[in-house]
C-alpha cells in the first residue's frame, strides 16, 4: 500500500493537530470556584502524559501552545516526550481571555503570566515578542464572542499562510471553546466539546482545509475521560 501521509506531504499538505489541554482545576470544580489561570489536576497530568506518548507517533515538527498555564503544563509533557522546543503564541488562548469572575458583564481582566514567570517555570520555551513584564493578557477586558470569532478566523488565515504550502506536522495545544471556533471557520457542521487531552486532525493544502479526525482519545481509558 502507498504511504498516504508521505503522498500528502509531497503535494504540500500541513497536518495540524489540535490538542485540547488536559483536565484543569477549573474543569474539575464548580463554576463559582474557578480561577483565572488554573493548573492541571492530578488526573490532568496523567492525561497529559498519555497524550504526549500518543503524539510521539505523529512525528510532529512544530509544537505551539496557548500561554494559559493549563496549556503550558500539558505542553511540557509533550516536550519531554518529543524533544521539540515549544512556541508560546497568544492567539491560541481560550475565549474570553485571562479574566476573573463568573458572568461576562462583571469579569475583570487579569495580567496573565509574564515573560519571566513563563520562562522560570518552562525554561527554553520560545515566546511571542508581545509577552512581556505586563503579562500576556495585560488586564484587558473580557473578549467578546465576536472578537473571539474574529481571532479564530485570523489564526486560520495565518496558519494557512505560514504552513499551507509546507509538509509540516504541527500541534496547537489550545482550548475547548476556542478550538470549536477555529474549526467552525471552515467546518460548517456543529461539533461537540472536545475531551481534555483529545487530538483533532486537520489537513491544510493550498486549495482546501479538511477536518480529518475529531476529538480522538485512543490513549485514554474511559475512566480517564473528562471535559
Amino acid at each position: 500500500m502507498p504511504d498516504n501521509r508521505i503522498a500528502c506531504s509531497q503535494r504540500g499538505a500541513v497536518d495540524l493537530y489540535l490538542i485540547r489541554h488536559a483536565q484543569s482545576l477549573n474543569n474539575a470544580q464548580p463554576v463559582e470556584l474557578r480561577v483565572p489561570d488554573p493548573a492541571l489536576t492530578e488526573l490532568g497530568h496523567e492525561q497529559a502524559r498519555r497524550v504526549a506518548q500518543h503524539v510521539v507517533g505523529l512525528e510532529l515538527t512544530r509544537l505551539i501552545t496557548s500561554p494559559f498555564r493549563r496549556a503550558l503544563e500539558t505542553t511540557e509533557h509533550i516536550r519531554l516526550a518529543t524533544g521539540l522546543v515549544p512556541e508560546v503564541r497568544i492567539p491560541l488562548h481560550e475565549t474570553g481571555g485571562c479574566v476573573s469572575g463568573i458572568e461576562p458583564v462583571s469579569m475583570i481582566g487579569c495580567p496573565g503570566m509574564t515573560r519571566s514567570e513563563i520562562l522560570d517555570d518552562f525554561p527554553g520555551y520560545q515566546l511571542d515578542a508581545d509577552i512581556d513584564g505586563q503579562g500576556w493578557w495585560r488586564g484587558q477586558p473580557y473578549e467578546t464572542p465576536q472578537q473571539a470569532r474574529e481571532r479564530a478566523a485570523r489564526l486560520l488565515g495565518h496558519t494557512r499562510a505560514e504552513f499551507g504550502h509546507t509538509d509540516a506536522r504541527v500541534a496547537f495545544v489550545t482550548h475547548g471553546d476556542f478550538g470549536l471556533l477555529f474549526l467552525s471557520r471552515f467546518h460548517p457542521l456543529p461539533l461537540v466539546l472536545f475531551y481534555n487531552a483529545s487530538v483533532t486532525h486537520v489537513r491544510i493544502t493550498p486549495d482546501a482545509t479538511q477536518l480529518v479526525d475529531y476529538n480522538t482519545v485512543p490513549h485514554l481509558p474511559e475512566q480517564m475521560l473528562s471535559w
